[in-house]
C-alpha cells in the first residue's frame, strides 16, 4: 500500500495553468513537486523518497509503509532530511508552493507547452 499525492490538489496553481491539459506539463509539475518536497520527506534508507512513480499530476510513493509514515507524526530523523515530517507535501506548501508555480510558468513561457494535440 503506497500513497498518491496529486500535485494540483495541494498547491494553488493559477486558474489559467490549472486548465491546461498537457501531460508533459503535468508530468513536469509532478517531477518538480517531488524534487521540492523531498527535503520534507522522512528519510532513513531513502526507499520512501526514491521508490516513486511519476504520472501527470501525481506522485505515487510505492513502498508498503508510505501511508503509515504519511499520516503518523513520528519523531523523524533530521540528519538526512532536516525538514522531515508527516504529510510532507502539505508541510512544503508555504515555502515550496510558489516555487512550483514559478517553475510551471517558466515551462509554459519556454514554449514547451503543447496547446494542440
Amino acid at each position: 500500500m503506497g500513497i498518491r499525492i496529486t500535485v494540483i490538489n495541494n498547491v494553488d496553481v493559477p486558474k489559467n495553468i490549472r486548465k491546461m491539459n498537457d501531460d508533459a506539463l503535468w508530468t513536469f509539475a509532478a517531477n518538480e513537486w517531488h524534487r521540492l518536497i523531498s527535503p520534507f520527506t522522512p528519510m532513513d534508507t531513502g526507499q520512501l523518497d526514491t521508490n516513486v512513480s511519476i504520472k501527470p499530476k501525481e506522485i505515487h510513493y510505492r513502498v508498503p509503509y508510505a501511508h503509515y509514515i504519511y499520516v503518523n507524526n513520528f519523531n523523524f530523523r533530521k540528519d538526512k532530511h532536516p525538514l522531515a515530517t508527516k504529510e510532507w507535501d502539505i508541510a512544503a506548501i508555504p515555502s515550496q508552493g510558489s516555487k512550483l508555480v514559478s517553475a510551471m510558468q517558466s515551462y509554459v513561457d519556454s514554449g514547451k507547452l503543447r496547446l494542440h494535440g
